[in-house]
């Protein structure tokens, strides 16, 4: 695999993060200012994301693997979520935590991360087949991973609009525009592709403003982050790959669910965190970490996709 991909994903990651850190130690940013921005993101610029994302034209061939990829990651997701809420049982930190180390063991950074590597892998038909994961992780995100964080935060009841929120109208826009071949007016569509392209660095400032309050060199003597960046970069992948293997599951969808599976923490939930009241600096340290752990794990994994065949 093409090692650089991965690395400049990376440094570009961490480059808009320390510029979030240095809006928030130089008093550029403070909490309510986050708070805004993490508001501004859920409720229309990670929405505008999940249409622009979803305008792909797609054959009858594609459809049907659509449909059969779309299954294999709900079945994904519904192991992932039974896992983490055992393994998170076992850690020894608070509640407020083992929500953010649940989260993030169910939720990758698929898209942001993921695609551009599964893009250089498969260049042919690489980006479908992982949009189609980026699919199914927005609809469990935005009604299991948002439901998370309300169910912890006793500020607030949950109610039919916490359901029904913007994310999940834009999947169903997005997913029927996708299905019918239909497009929106090329002013609005353009629009909402402007939109979505903001999500990615006001994510990254809203993560580096948290890290802003909290020492960096104390989250390498984390164990707790540690370990859990080590169940999601390295043993969850792996177990994925066994069992896709053990039912013949051909690549390109084997190594594509491999390799999204193995894509560190997703930014989402330092978002959702800062949005609803949860551990946002403890969100902020675990993707951290992880984000960094991935630049040696994600080629290893992809190593033994090649290698156990």
């Amino acid at each position: 695999m093409n090692f650089q991909v991965v690395i400049t994903q990376i440094i570009s990651l961490f480059l808009l993060i320390a510029v979030g850190y240095f809006l928030r130690r130089s008093k550029h940013l403070d909490q309510k200012e986050t708070g805004a921005i993490s508001k501004l993101l859920l409720d229309l610029i990670l929405p505008a994301m999940l249409i622009s994302s979803l305008q792909i034209n797609i054959t009858a061939k594609m459809l049907g693997d659509f449909f059969d990829l779309f299954l294999y990651w709900i079945a994904f997701y519904l192991i992932l979520i039974v896992l983490a809420s055992i393994i998170t049982k076992f850690f020894p930190i608070s509640k407020d935590k083992k929500l953010v180390l649940k989260f993030f063991l169910i939720f990758g950074n698929v898209g942001y991360m993921g695609l551009p590597v599964i893009d250089v892998i498969f260049p042919e038909n690489g980006i479908f087949f992982g949009s189609i994961g980026v699919v199914v992780f927005n609809i469990f995100l935005w009604t299991y991973g948002t439901s998370l964080f309300l169910r912890d935060n006793q500020n607030k009841k949950i109610n039919l609009r916490d359901i029904f929120n913007n994310g999940v109208i834009a999947i169903i826009i997005g997913l029927f525009l996708m299905l019918t071949g239909l497009k929106l007016p090329t002013a609005v569509m353009t629009a909402v592709d402007m939109l979505a392209e903001a999500t990615f660095p006001l994510s990254m400032l809203v993560i580096g403003s948290g890290l802003a309050q909290i020492k960096i060199s104390g989250i390498f003597k984390d164990l707790n982050i540690i370990a859990y960046s080590t169940l999601k970069l390295l043993l969850i992948p792996a177990a994925a790959l066994l069992i896709l293997n053990f039912f013949n599951i051909e690549d390109p969808i084997r190594t594509i669910l491999v390799l999204q599976i193995a894509m560190p923490a997703a930014a989402n939930g330092v978002i959702f965190a800062e949005r609803y009241e949860g551990n946002y600096i403890f969100a902020a340290e675990s993707l951290f970490l992880s984000t960094l752990m991935a630049a040696l794990s994600i080629p290893l994994i992809s190593f033994l996709t090649t290698y156990f065949k």
